[in-house]
């Protein structure tokens, strides 16, 4: 009875620590949520892990992702430990695989001798590659990957079949003699045949595999390479001694008969092995070899004797071959994705013209072009050069001053070209120093129906009523909080650690040295205009989502293709906007809080409604203008002389925004008045005479050339936006623009 009792009291108290532990646990997930909640607010919607894909697919898988991190961090920590123990096991595997496919019993010494050789050079092959990945690395990266792939295939490859098969014969205990006539028969052979292999494998893993798992990438294609490379050298070693059975039994001299039927029996086993093994490995050989050695074997030595190419000269020729088609594609790359190249202007637009005649099937067509060849390293880009240099620093005479920040350029790229922020990073590559993404609205809204976009490429021009078409905040945040995680990811770094500089010296809107990200907000078509209240509240909830990710918001009261749009550039309900937006902006969860712009329309030209604009910046904080926008004036937009066809005349007359050069010049007058307002003020209002931080002025609309760009900068812009000129002018436009402002430059300095 004492026993039960005991058993009793010692289970009842068992039983109420759980039931403790239960309401604990309970209480804990409620407190959590709640606080989640009050955090969050009652309108938040931002994309928090649960929401947002935080890693690609391949590093989501589970148990292989933990054992790659994990050989990740014992590669950084002992490297040499790991890549010999990564050796041992690739020579390992190819031992037992070549000893599988050879048809014979298991022979452990064959193996013993292989492991032997992998780990002899398991730390010099280390070496090395880590050795060619630091060295040539030069401004273009087309030239890197080819000098490295060009000097491993001609240095290392050779050598490390020589050495491979070389020690095989050694520990084989083969004098010197056979040892050369073993590297002699086989190492041609095995480079050939690497030619078409190892470049390819070698040119994606300095592209797209990270240093430390770079070994393990190589050793999956080293498993089948090293299975080749063993059976290879039995096949040979058999052919050494089934010619050497048959020196022995021969007592007699040969004669010129016996020897024409001897050949043949010595070549032939190396001839079969050689044709099984290349039969896979080998797509150019020509199809003459491939006759003779399916011909009887007294054929082979006649026609090998007569008529034949000798197996040199037919390696040579291959290998001539592979050269000239791989130095044809590499002229080509270069050739394709420099945005000097020709073809971007003259060829691509125009193409995509014809092949899509609706303009907003092409805008769609080019902006996936360009996302899939930026994910492939096929995508246009600006290489360095004497007229387009690249630095940010005082050497280069383009670098301008921008918002603090010294920026390479003084060009940019409109919004518009790209509204969801899909490209952002391949657009930067074209070489502008600004990149503005968006159109933005808080919620998804298709727009306005289509067609909408209407091309007059009479005078280059073209009329938009897109509509503010948007994805909405949501997903642009999720896009840009990705690109962001990707790049910390790259860099062994945090999302914080990014957003807020400590770890890395760069914007964390653009993720480049001297560039700026602008995102643009709007707000819905649905949201009554003459609500400002309501108004507010879209523009915030973008900013909200977006100002983590953006180094400058801009604010767009300018589209003429929303209803009641411009009717908020009113000093009255604008100061109430602008001082919504940066009071959110200056909220970012982020160290340095991103700036903020507000995009006007060229067609409240007035120096009433202009003299609003500028009081309404100053009260509200804002920090500069984006001057211009489509029009919806149509005057004056032909030039004289210019002839239009009929169906250009309708385009030019549709409902909406017109862009093109032919806003040049009424975008440069807009650019002095506000640049002599905004001084003017900043005067009048600043205590004893002292002028507050300047306000900053970006241009855009109708800047097609490098000169024009200069007269916008001249007259009070810092920096001047891009968008028509890249329609027509191709993805080359930047880089000529640029290279347009340096010999103008250069002529004025000299």
């Amino acid at each position: 009875m004492a026993l039960t009792s005991l058993y009793r009291a010692v289970f009842r108290r068992h039983v109420t620590f759980l039931r403790q532990m239960r309401q604990r646990r309970a209480q804990s997930t409620k407190n959590d949520a709640s606080q989640a909640t009050k955090s969050a607010g009652p309108e938040s919607e931002i994309p928090v892990p649960n929401q947002v894909p935080t890693l690609p697919f391949w590093q989501r898988l589970g148990p292989l992702t933990r054992a790659a991190e994990g050989f990740a961090r014992m590669q950084r920590k002992r490297p040499y430990t790991t890549q010999l123990c990564s050796s041992l096991v690739v020579y390992l595997c190819s031992d037992l695989s070549a000893q599988s496919l050879g048809g014979r019993e298991y022979d452990p010494t064959r193996t013993a001798r292989t492991l032997v050789i992998g780990g002899i050079c398991s730390i010099p092959s280390y070496k090395w590659f880590v050795w060619l990945s630091l060295s040539f690395n030069y401004p273009s990266r087309l030239l890197s990957l080819g000098t490295k792939v060009l000097v491993n295939q001609l240095t290392f490859t050779p050598i490390f079949n020589t050495y491979f098969f070389g020690m095989q014969a050694a520990l084989a205990g083969s004098g010197p003699a056979e040892i050369w006539e073993h590297i002699k028969r086989t190492v041609p052979v095995s480079f050939v045949n690497s030619c078409k292999i190892w470049p390819a494998v070698t040119a994606f893993s300095f592209t797209f595999v990270p240093l430390e798992y770079r070994s393990i990438f190589a050793g999956v294609f080293a498993v089948g390479w090293q299975t080749y490379l063993s059976i290879l050298n039995r096949r040979a070693e058999d052919d050494a001694a089934r010619h050497s059975a048959v020196v022995v039994s021969a007592p007699t001299p040969l004669t010129a008969g016996s020897a024409q039927h001897l050949l043949p029996a010595m070549a032939a086993p190396y001839l079969r092995a050689r044709h099984a093994l290349s039969a896979s490995l080998r797509p150019l050989a020509t199809p003459r070899l491939a006759t003779h050695i399916r011909s009887p074997l007294g054929n082979i030595a006649r026609r090998t004797a007569s008529t034949n190419p000798s197996p040199t000269s037919s390696r040579l020729g291959v290998f001539a071959l592979s050269t000239s088609l791989a130095a044809t594609l590499l002229l080509t790359y270069y050739y394709t994705t420099d945005t000097r190249a020709s073809i971007h202007r003259w060829l691509i637009p125009p193409l995509l013209r014809l092949l899509f005649p609706d303009a907003e099937d092409a805008h769609h067509a080019g902006t996936a072009a360009l996302r899939n060849l930026y994910a492939l390293g096929l995508h246009p880009r600006e290489r360095a050069s004497a007229l387009t240099p690249q630095s940010p620093d005082a050497s280069n005479p383009l670098s301008v001053t921008v918002f603090g920040a010294r920026l390479t350029n003084p060009i940019g790229i409109s919004a518009g070209l790209d509204k969801d922020a899909e490209v952002p990073d391949a657009l930067f590559a074209l070489g502008p120093a600004v990149v503005e993404v968006g159109g933005c609205t808080p919620l998804p809204q298709e727009g306005n129906p289509r067609p909408r976009v209407f091309r007059v490429p009479a005078v280059e021009g073209m009329v938009n009523r897109y509509g503010l078409n948007s994805k909405g905040a949501d997903a642009m945040a999720a896009r840009l909080r990705d690109r962001v995680r990707r790049f910390a990811r790259n860099l062994g770094l945090t999302e914080r650690d990014v957003l807020d500089g400590g770890a890395v010296d760069v914007p964390p809107g653009s993720l480049q040295p001297g560039r700026l990200l602008l995102v643009q907000v709007a707000k819905n078509k649905g949201t009554d205009g003459g609500d400002v209240e309501a108004v507010a509240r879209d523009y915030v909830r973008c900013v909200n989502r977006l100002a983590p990710f953006a180094d400058v918001l801009v604010v767009n009261v300018s589209s003429p293709n929303t209803p009641g749009l411009r009717d908020l550039q009113a000093t009255g309900p604008l100061t109430q906007i602008l001082g919504a937006v940066v009071d959110e902006a200056r909220r970012a969860d982020r160290k340095v809080k991103p700036k903020v712009m507000v995009k006007v329309s060229p067609d409240e030209d007035d120096d009433a409604q202009m003299e609003g604009v500028v009081q309404a910046v100053w009260m509200s904080g804002v920090d500069g203008v984006i001057v211009g926008n489509t029009t919806k004036k149509r005057a004056g937009l032909v030039p004289q002389g210019v002839r239009m066809s009929a169906r250009e005349q309708k385009a030019l007359m549709e409902e909406g925004g017109f862009s093109g050069p032919a806003q040049f010049d009424q975008t440069l007058k807009l650019v002095g008045k506000y640049r002599k307002l905004l001084d003017s003020y900043s005067l009048q209002s600043s205590p004893e005479g002292e002028p507050e931080a300047q306000k900053v002025v970006f241009a855009t609309g109708g800047i097609t050339t490098g000169d024009q760009a200069l007269k916008v900068l001249n007259a009070g812009a810092s920096v001047a936006m891009v968008y028509t000129g890249l329609v027509y002018g191709g993805s080359g436009t930047i880089t000529r623009m640029k290279s347009e402002m340096a010999q103008e430059l250069a002529k004025k300095t000299v």
